[in-house]
């Protein structure tokens, strides 16, 4: 089970810079089983006084070098807890160590740490300004696609984009079947809507399981023939189905390629395809 829940983590790049005044303040970083954690040290690391509090053998990998420590947890490191990681640093300077706090994240990891202990060059600070700058312009991108988004929702974003004209939208309920998939996913509601130029299938999905689940993939098909119907994209507004929880899932496609009342066999994965829910068959 702790397996599963590594799958998905987002990788992340981080800079840590120390000083005398937080020397012994401990700095958290996330772990996870699967995932390499790799410290970077501008100073000499003693290797030989190197600690992890692990009395439990939770890490399947402890490496340590002259200005690396390499991590990877054996398993999930449980909520409410942590692990020190003490790195002593050989050229008597201070601060004269590095305190970490390590704990694990249910959606990010921290791959690489760069540690910075010694005063800093003006290339160093600028090389940090750029990052910062550079993640600064890749979000001004995101708003303002965002912003576009929004100003193209609604009635008249529909009307502008063709996907409303005279012959209207054909709105239907069904039944839902019960889940013939695997995951411990059931279903509660499906709707269907049908125009000339689109279609789309809203489900409302319970997480029976114990692990989020997020759809990512949606297979579309007719029973008959089996012939594959093209998924523009499987959309929800939460990022995951939390455990016990429900959420609406959105699956769009183009025009109809499919007559009317032909039946459609839908399946829905995860990234990994270890948990799928099925609807057999349905028409609309």
């Amino acid at each position: 089970m702790a397996q599963d829940a590594t799958r998905g983590r987002e990788l992340k790049r981080r800079r840590v810079a120390l000083s005398v005044a937080t020397a012994d303040k401990p700095v958290e970083l996330r772990v996870a089983p699967d995932y390499l954690t790799t410290l970077e040290f501008d100073s000499p690391v003693d290797r030989d006084s190197v600690t992890l509090d692990d009395s439990g053998s939770r890490f399947a990998r402890v490496e340590v070098n002259d200005h690396t420590v390499v991590l990877r947890p054996a398993m999930e490191v449980a909520s409410g807890q942590s692990v020190a990681l003490t790195v002593p640093f050989a050229d008597g300077l201070a601060p004269p160590r590095a305190v970490f706090s390590l704990v694990t994240h249910g959606s990010e990891v921290d791959g690489q740490v760069m540690v910075s202990r010694l005063p800093r060059t003006a290339e160093a600070v600028q090389a940090e300004l750029d990052e910062v700058r550079a993640a600064c312009a890749a979000k001004d991108a995101e708003l303002e696609a965002l912003r576009v988004r929004s100003a193209a929702s609604g009635p008249a974003g529909m009307i502008f984009a063709g996907l409303l004209n005279p012959k209207g939208v054909q709105t239907g309920k069904i039944d839902p079947t019960e889940d013939a998939g695997s995951g411990r996913l059931a279903l509660e509601e499906i709707v269907t809507h049908r125009a000339s130029e689109w279609a789309a299938v809203a489900l409302r999905v319970r997480n029976t399981g114990a692990e989020p689940w997020t759809p990512t993939e949606g297979r579309l098909a007719t029973v008959a023939s089996g012939e594959r119907i093209d998924v523009l994209a499987v959309r929800m507004r939460e990022p995951r189905i939390e455990p016990g929880g429900t959420a609406l899932v959105v699956v769009e496609t183009g025009a109809p390629s499919w007559p009317d009342g032909v039946a459609l066999r839908l399946e829905l994965r995860d990234r990994e395809g270890s948990r799928r829910l099925l609807i057999p068959r349905f028409a609309f």
